[in-house]
C-alpha cells in the first residue's frame, strides 16, 4: 500500500469517527505518526472535549471554581480546563502578596511554625509560602541523612 493510500484510510477511520489512539492501534503505528498522516491530509481535527461538557467548564468558571476543582469534578484534564477559560477570560487573575503578608511569612516561619500552618493562615497554598522563603534566603528542606556503612 502506497503513503498516499495509507493516508487516506487512515483520514477514513477518524472521519467514521475513530481517535487518533484507536487508529494508531488497530494500524499499528505510533500516535504521533497518525496524527502527522492525518495533518498531511488537511484534516479538521474535531475537539476532544464535547460542547456541553465546555459551557459546564464556562459555567463552573463563571460561579468562581477553580480550574483544579472543575478538573476533579468533570474529570477533565486540569491544563484542558485552564485553556477554555483562558479563552473565554474566566481564568482567576493571580493575587499578589504585599509587603506585610511577605514578612508574616518571614515571622511565622523564623518562629517555627510550619509551612502549611503558614499558608493555612494567610489562604496561599504552600508553594507560595516556599516561594517567598527560599527568595528570602530562608527555606531549608529538610534532608534525610543517608545511612553510612560502618
Amino acid at each position: 500500500m502506497s503513503e498516499e493510500e495509507n493516508i487516506e484510510k487512515v483520514k477514513k477511520m477518524y472521519e467514521e469517527g475513530l481517535s487518533i489512539r484507536e487508529i494508531a492501534n488497530q494500524l499499528g503505528l505510533s500516535y504521533s505518526k497518525v496524527r502527522r498522516m492525518l495533518i498531511k491530509a488537511k484534516v479538521n481535527f474535531r475537539g476532544k472535549v464535547p460542547n456541553d461538557k465546555i459551557q459546564k467548564i464556562i459555567e463552573m468558571g463563571k460561579q468562581g471554581y477553580s480550574a483544579n476543582r472543575i478538573s476533579r469534578e468533570l474529570n477533565i484534564n486540569f491544563n484542558t480546563v485552564l485553556r477554555i477559560l483562558k479563552k473565554y477570560n474566566l481564568g482567576k487573575k493571580r493575587r499578589k502578596l504585599d509587603a506585610k503578608e511577605i514578612e508574616k511569612i518571614r515571622e511565622e516561619y523564623i518562629k517555627g511554625n510550619s509551612i502549611y500552618r503558614i499558608a493555612k493562615e494567610l489562604n496561599i497554598s504552600t508553594n507560595l509560602v516556599v516561594y517567598h522563603l527560599k527568595k528570602m534566603g530562608l527555606y531549608r528542606p529538610i534532608r534525610e541523612s543517608s545511612p553510612t556503612s560502618a
